[in-house]
C-alpha cells in the first residue's frame, strides 16, 4: 500500500471518499472552515493523510457532541424531555 503521505487526491477523488454529490461537494471543498485547505493550489490536491486526519478530527467531534447530548447518566426517558411538546394536551375521558 502506497504511503498516505505520498497520496495526492484531487477534489473528484475527495467528493467521492467522502460520498459527496458535485454540487455540493464543490461547496464544501471552498468551505476551509470545513475541509482543510488543499496542499497544491494550482490544481487542488489534497494529501490522504492530511483527511484521513481530518475525517477523525470531525468524528470524535460528533461523538463529543452526541455524548453531551445523550450523556450515560442520564435517565432513558429524559431524551423526551428533548422533543417537541405536544401544543394540545388530550382530555381525559
Amino acid at each position: 500500500m502506497d504511503d498516505p503521505r505520498q497520496v495526492f487526491l484531487d477534489a473528484r477523488n475527495v467528493m467521492r471518499r467522502c460520498g459527496w454529490g458535485k454540487t455540493k461537494g464543490y461547496q464544501n471543498l471552498k468551505d476551509r472552515e470545513l475541509v482543510p485547505p488543499p496542499v497544491m493550489p494550482h490544481p487542488d490536491r489534497w494529501r490522504l493523510d492530511q483527511l484521513l486526519a481530518w475525517v477523525e478530527r470531525r468524528m470524535a467531534l460528533a461523538e463529543a457532541a452526541l455524548e453531551a447530548l445523550v450523556a450515560p447518566d442520564r435517565r432513558r426517558d429524559a431524551i423526551g424531555d428533548l422533543l417537541p411538546q405536544p401544543k394540545r394536551r388530550r382530555r381525559s375521558a
